[in-house]
Order: C-alpha cells, then structure tokens, then sequence
C-alpha cells in the first residue's frame, strides 16, 4: 500500500536549494557530501540535489544565525557581533470586541547602552542576505543576549488600554541573529555594508566590553531513514511529522533522533479524501468548571437541548496540527471544538494525501484559551476569568481526519466543516 503526503513532490525536486516564498535563507552543508544547502529558516527535512540523501534538521532552543561580513571588510580584525532577537508569529489579541489576528515580525537589539548609531532593528537585511549558522571555528566575539523576555516587550497593538485583556502567540518563532561591527580610527563601522555609522560620541573600544559567550552547536542533522524499517523518509520541508511508507509510521527529530510519534486516523470513505492532522487535548481548565461536554454546552450557550450523557463525557479541545490562515484557524477551532467529534480510530496510515503536521503540541495547548473566548459567553465576563485561567493539559493526541475533496472546498462529512483549498494550498507561506 503506497501513502503520498501532499507537497513531496516539491520537496524532493527542489528541497535543496532556497525554497520559494521563504522570508530568511539559511546556509547549511550537506552532513552527507558537503555540498552547500540553502533553506528556508523553517525547513526541517530536505533532500540533497548532488548525493540525492535526505536529511532532517534537529533544533535544540531557539536557532542562532550570524550575517557573513562584507568581502571589502578587512581581514586583520576580529568581528564584533552584537545579538539581535528575532520574533515571527501571529499574535491572537482577544478583547471585548472580538479576537483580532494579528501578524507579527520584529527584530531588536538584545544588548543594553549601546551607541545610538547601532541599528535598534535588523531592518530588511536578515530577509535580503544568506545567513550561516555558528559553527565552533566562526571567528569574532560574539555577545550575550538580555533575555528575550527582558527585550521584546509585551506590546498590544490597536487597542486602547481599557479594551486590554490577554493575547496569545501561535506558531511563533524564535531566533537570535548576531550582526558584525568593527572599530576603525574611533569611527564605528558595520560589517555588513563595510561603510562607517553616522557619527556620534566618541567610540572607544571599551563600547565592547560585555559578557562574552561562544554560542554552542544546536543543530544537528539527522538521516531521514525510517529507525524501525531503514526505508526512506519522507515529508514536507515544514514538516514535523516524518513519514515512513513501508512500515506505516510517524517520525520527529528528538536531540540527535527520531522518536515515534503516537497517532490516530478516522478512516476515509474515497481514496481521494485528504488527511488532515489535529490536536485533541484534554486539560483541567482552572478556576472554570469546564470538565464535561453539557458544560461546554451550557456555557457556550449552544441553541439545542443537551442530552444527558453528555454530563458525563469529558470535553476535548481540538486544535489544527496544520498552519492555515489566521481567519480561517479561527473559525476551525470554534467549529470542531463545538463539535466534539467521536470518530472511530486507528493507528494505521491510510492511502491517501496527508496534509503536513506544522504545528506541534505545544501551540495546540496555547490554543485552548483563544476557543474559550470564541465560544463561551458572555464575553465580557468570560475575558475577565480568562487572564487569570490556568490550563493544565492531561492527554494531548495526534489524530487525522478524512476530508471530503470537492472543486474548491475539502469537507468534513460529519460535521460539515471546510475549508477552501486555495487557502490550504498557500498555507506553506504563513
């Protein structure tokens, strides 16, 4: 029995060189050849167009790149790299007017009492250069970021200060990039462009005299061959979940391995059907009573009389595993948390396509408080717990749902939920 996942085909014909619509490009070698590889900052699989092996790359933390100095800069001097943290996601901002998705990408300076003539952003930079990752033989001195926390502060944007009320970051990513400078003369110079910064205060090179830390090597790269099979992997560049044909598993990059990864399928009615992966979690929602399905009901105001089992079925807050539009993410947590699906699972991979498993665990647990404030009421006192609402997660699964292809929706059969497929089909841009 064969298994296609969707977007293969895209990776095993061009994994190797920049992805298309990726924002950052990363310099890697192949672990197999040496061949030079550049990817997009989210790559996780990939396939090398001269040795033809495939590789998944394990992330230890946050990623650490650098920008390479500019050729003209010169050779005698030891590049000082000042660190930046970098913020990508989308911030879901949940307020008495509504939840408002908002896209976020920011770059700040992550050292204290610097000159005024060292950018406080990255700028355009990061986006138009190749950046390389910090190997033990990079040469400069490299510093120790403030916490991120401590730098990229709490911001709301939009909204007066009595509409604040809590947000929540999804599918955010984390990086630190460290940008080169140099002393010449008392002028500042920036290794990038080799060209001095406007003048300021006297530069002296005591400037520099922070904590100094050699950033270590967390990334790690990891044969995409199936541990339980030795069969090829395969998956899509974003992908977490890794595929195995021959032997019917799911794979993660765990330190320097792949684990298993425990899943469900509801079985497809046609071959044609698409998989689509979600989080079901199970959580102790504190100080809320939210334990059964009739509270979800009631508390949710659902217009239909609430049958009395449903007092004892425990409530499950499902979450999409896939990245899709913020409008549409939306709406699909609301719709399938409400619905409250049962279907009949097994741990066997189906002969159809398999949408990419994007979203780990983790952002599906973040979700839990957003779908309370899309479907609980009233609002207005629902935003006021909701701050102070502590989710402690019990069981989380993996679980793929068959949707049903029509020309320009995928359905699902039981709850009649869709979603457009252009929309799915640009979700690898998000």
């Amino acid at each position: 029995m064969a298994i296609a996942v969707q977007k293969i085909c895209r990776i095993q014909s061009s994994a190797t060189s920049v992805e298309k619509n990726i924002s950052y490009a990363i310099q890697h070698q192949c672990p197999q050849c040496g061949a030079p590889v550049t990817l997009g900052e989210e790559t996780r699989f990939f396939v090398c167009e001269f040795c033809r092996v495939r590789s998944c790359i394990s992330q230890k933390g946050f990623p650490r790149y650098y920008l390479p100095c500019s050729p003209k800069a010169p050779q005698d001097r030891q590049p000082i790299y000042l660190p930046y943290w970098r913020f990508k996601g989308v911030r879901y901002i949940c307020s008495a007017s509504g939840i408002t998705p908002r896209f976020t990408d920011i770059s700040t300076l992550a050292v204290a009492d610097m000159p005024p003539q060292i950018p406080f952003s990255l700028g355009l930079r990061s986006q138009a250069m190749t950046m390389k990752v910090i190997e033990p033989d990079t040469k400069g001195k490299f510093f120790r970021p403030l916490p991120s926390a401590t730098v990229l502060k709490d911001t709301i944007f939009g909204l007066k200060p009595d509409e604040r009320t809590f947000k929540e970051d999804i599918g955010e990513t984390f990086s630190l990039i460290y940008s080169p400078f140099y002393i010449r003369q008392q002028h500042l110079i920036d290794g990038v462009t080799n060209q001095m910064l406007p003048p300021g205060k006297e530069i002296t090179p005591d400037i520099f005299d922070l904590d100094q830390v050699r950033p270590g090597v967390e990334t790690h790269f990891i044969a995409g061959i199936c541990p339980g099979c030795g069969a090829d992997l395969e998956g899509s560049g974003d992908s977490l979940a890794l595929v195995c044909r021959n032997c019917h598993s799911l794979w993660r990059a765990k330190g320097k391995n792949l684990a298993k990864i425990k899943f469900s399928t509801a079985a497809p009615a046609h071959k044609d059907d698409i998989m689509l992966p979600f989080w079901r979690i199970s959580a102790k929602v504190s100080p809320m009573t939210l334990d059964s399905h009739a509270d979800l009901a009631r508390m949710a105001n659902l217009p239909l009389a609430i049958p009395r089992n449903w007092e004892e079925k425990p409530v499950h807050f499902w979450s999409p595993a896939f990245k899709v539009r913020p409008n549409i993410f939306l709406r699909l947590i609301g719709q399938i948390t409400s619905a409250q699906l049962e279907p009949a699972l097994s741990q066997t991979i189906e002969d159809n396509l398999y949408q990419p498993v994007n979203l780990p665990a983790s952002e599906g647990i973040q979700t839990i408080r957003i779908t309370m404030a899309a479907l609980l009421k009233p609002r207005k006192e629902i935003l006021e717990i909701l701050p102070k609402t502590e989710v402690t997660p019990q069981s989380v699964s993996l679980i793929f749902l068959p949707f049903q292809s029509t020309q320009h929706d995928i359905i699902h059969p039981d709850s009649g939920i869709a979603i457009n497929k252009k929309a799915l089909a640009l979700s690898d841009n998000l």
